[in-house]
């Protein structure tokens, strides 16, 4: 009789341990959001949503525009980002259980401060992160956040944070920095390649495609970060100074102004072939008008910090 019982006992463990592997397999394939819906609809499920990898990568992105709309304005993002997102955001860090290593943020999702913090809190494993457009940002809770994030190797700057208080926070925080990137909306100045060179010395890749620089800038980083194999300039908008409306330099006058060893490590677009000039623009109308720079967000001609998010 007991060696019925211990025989059935058995098998239910077996069953359980197989519905286990079998709901976690089905996870893997869902969004974010599905999986923190199929968390709670009982504790069976509930506990398969928990396996750590599930959680490697939060990735926001792929949720597109549908789920984060874009604020008109900062009122208007207090209202619409608050209490929904934060719930949200809890939920997923627990499920998460801080075994989070790469998280993507959705562009167009408006983080607050306290939002901001909350995040850091539940991933101190965090290597890479990639921040949305917009935020309400300031430099306390900047320098919060990167004391929290030790661990973190890449990042992708956009204009929601500054990124002249981010390179000062990195250079307090965060010692393992390989890869970096400024987004679509940030300028690259000079200010910026000076905090890089003393902050971020370990620094190997950085894009700083489609975005406003100077010759200055850029050859600041070229000449002191020893370390550096990758500058992505694809469209960018390079000047003799730091700020527009300045004389415009391309890539045959860097060629000339450079050592070749220098432009040895710079990606540009030379007859349409980069990303952006094979692909085009997505001119969809319900992407308009921050669809094309979504996409510039995600793509980059180096593949380590590409993502692309789906089009909504």
């Amino acid at each position: 009789m007991k060696k019925m019982k211990s025989s059935a006992g058995n098998v239910r463990n077996t069953n359980n341990d197989l519905m286990h592997e079998i709901l976690v397999k089905i996870f893997l394939c869902l969004n974010v959001v599905d999986v923190a819906v199929a968390s709670l609809v009982c504790k069976s499920w509930n506990k398969a949503s928990r396996e750590p990898s599930l959680w490697n990568k939060i990735d926001l992105s792929t949720l597109g525009s549908y789920c984060f709309r874009k604020p008109l304005n900062k009122i208007e993002a207090y209202r619409h980002s608050s209490l929904k997102m934060t719930q949200f955001l809890k939920h997923v860090l627990d499920l998460s259980n801080g075994s989070t290593t790469c998280l993507i943020f959705n562009f167009y999702v408006y983080l607050t401060n306290e939002q901001f913090i909350l995040v850091a809190q539940g991933t101190p494993k965090l290597k890479r992160v990639v921040l949305p457009e917009t935020g309400d940002f300031s430099r306390g809770v900047v320098e919060t956040v990167m004391s929290l994030w030790s661990c973190l190797e890449s990042i992708t700057i956009t204009s929601g944070v500054s990124g002249y208080y981010t390179l000062l926070a990195i250079g307090k925080y965060c010692n393992n920095i390989t890869e970096m990137k400024f987004s679509q909306g940030c300028y690259f100045e000079e200010k910026h390649a000076v905090a890089m060179a003393k902050h971020t010395p370990k620094l190997k890749i950085l894009s700083i495609r489609t975005v406003a620089t100077s010759v200055k800038a850029l050859f600041c980083v070229l000449r002191f970060l020893e370390h550096l194999e990758k500058v992505n300039i694809c469209h960018s908008l390079i000047m003799d100074t730091a700020y527009p409306g300045t004389v415009f330099v391309d890539i045959r006058e860097l060629r000339r102004r450079f050592p070749a060893s220098s432009v040895e490590k710079l990606l540009y677009c030379e007859r349409g072939s980069c990303l952006r000039c094979i692909n085009g623009r997505d001119t969809t109308p319900s992407r308009q008008p921050d669809g094309p720079y979504e996409d510039i967000w995600g793509e980059d001609e180096i593949t380590s910090l590409a993502h692309l998010p789906q089009p909504s």
